[in-house]
């Protein structure tokens, strides 16, 4: 049974990104602003996943409350959850704030949770709005979708798919090619791509990484995207994290 969010769950009204930070891989930055709640777990259709033998299949959740608080829930997990050095109780929400750290289990991945204060919350938009803006600062948001392709010298060499990812960097360029060649063609759908090929955690959602702004991406994604037009579909982009497709979707 997948998790139920409590009823007080409700869309974002703060922006908040989840950092996860792998020991000697680095730090990657997640958005967890799009949605009302966050699956952590070892489970391939987790929004955040986990491989480590230690981790529940359905491990944690990260909730949004209608209030503009954020909350860390143990799902009840069998090595527990542990903010900030201590373990939480499960089923029972605790508040995460700016800068707090937690674990899963005994993993060694450290998440890391950055986000707005209360005082700082925005007013919950439209994306229709997000894309508007205020005057003066039009087109400072877009939406896209993208497929990525980790290979062995990516920032975090494993994904959803696979644990380890050993293929080189111009396997990975080869691959996406392909993938471009099958949609221009029409020989394949983008999303359908992305939902089974991609190594990123947005492959469940069809690709989809929602609305986002100038310093929200890595450079090298974020000036491809913003170059293209809606609807258009990117040459081979090359970032910290492997090699993307990227569709501007808005």
């Amino acid at each position: 049974m997948g998790f139920e969010p409590p009823p007080w769950a409700s869309q974002p009204c703060r922006i908040a990104t989840l950092e996860v930070c792998v020991p000697g891989a680095g730090a990657e930055a997640l958005p967890i602003d799009q949605k009302s709640y966050y699956v952590l777990g070892r489970e391939p259709g987790s929004d955040v996943v986990n491989g480590d033998e230690t981790v529940s299949k359905l491990h944690a959740a990260i909730v949004h409350h209608e209030d503009g608080r954020l909350f860390l829930i143990d799902l009840k997990s069998t090595h527990g959850t542990h903010l900030g050095g201590s373990k939480i109780p499960g089923h029972k929400p605790t508040l995460l704030k700016d800068k707090m750290e937690f674990r899963l289990g005994q993993s060694s991945v450290q998440y890391r949770v950055r986000c707005e204060s209360s005082a700082e919350k925005r007013r919950a938009t439209s994306l229709e709005e997000q894309l508007a803006g205020s005057k003066g600062h039009q087109s400072m948001c877009v939406q896209a979708s993208h497929i990525l392709v980790k290979h062995k010298d990516s920032r975090r060499p494993k994904s959803w798919k696979s644990p380890v990812i050993m293929r080189t960097q111009e396997e990975a360029m080869e691959i996406i090619k392909g993938f471009r060649e099958l949609i221009v063609n029409g020989q394949a759908d983008f999303k359908e791509i992305a939902s089974t090929e991609s190594d990123c955690s947005s492959a469940r959602r069809g690709g989809d990484l929602g609305p986002f702004g100038p310093g929200q991406m890595q450079k090298a994604f974020e000036d491809a995207t913003f170059a293209l037009e809606v609807n258009e579909l990117s040459q081979p982009v090359i970032s910290d994290s492997g090699v993307h497709l990227i569709l501007r979707t808005a």
